[in-house]
């Protein structure tokens, strides 16, 4: 079966090395959102949304990798990843006010966050094909 894949993220080490990547320019709920709007598109999640137990407050960067099947003009609604999304979307709502931002975050420490979110995100990407065959490499 033929399928298309799509990195949704706010990891900007991610952004121009995925090459099927929408990249949103907000913080990690934002990503959950995005995430949400895929799925109620027919998209299927390929990546737990909570991945690496992160909570909001320790993790400014957020991935989720999603899949639309090809040959159907509008997929069915896959139930499971809406619960998986809304469940996320739950654990960060309730952290509004703490969900950390990489706002005014010094770029070495940016780079560092960056790099654990891909880090997570390597196996998925690798197992689906969008993982780049060069090691990525951050501005230290």
């Amino acid at each position: 079966m033929s399928c298309r894949r799509l990195l949704v993220t706010n990891n900007p080490l991610l952004r121009n090395t995925i090459p099927s990547c929408d990249f949103v320019d907000g913080n990690s709920l934002s990503v959950l959102l995005r995430s949400r709007d895929f799925v109620h598109m027919g998209w299927v999640l390929l990546s737990h949304p909570l991945y690496g137990n992160l909570r909001p407050h320790q993790h400014p960067y957020r991935s989720v990798l999603l899949e639309r099947p090809a040959g159907e003009p509008r997929p069915p609604l896959d139930l499971q990843s809406l619960e998986y999304v809304e469940n996320a979307l739950g654990v960060y709502s309730a952290e509004k006010e703490r969900i950390l931002s990489d706002k005014g975050m010094p770029g070495t420490v940016r780079d560092d966050y960056a790099f654990i979110d891909a880090e997570l995100m390597k196996e998925s990407l690798s197992r689906y094909g969008l993982w780049p065959r060069e090691s990525l490499k951050t501005d230290h």
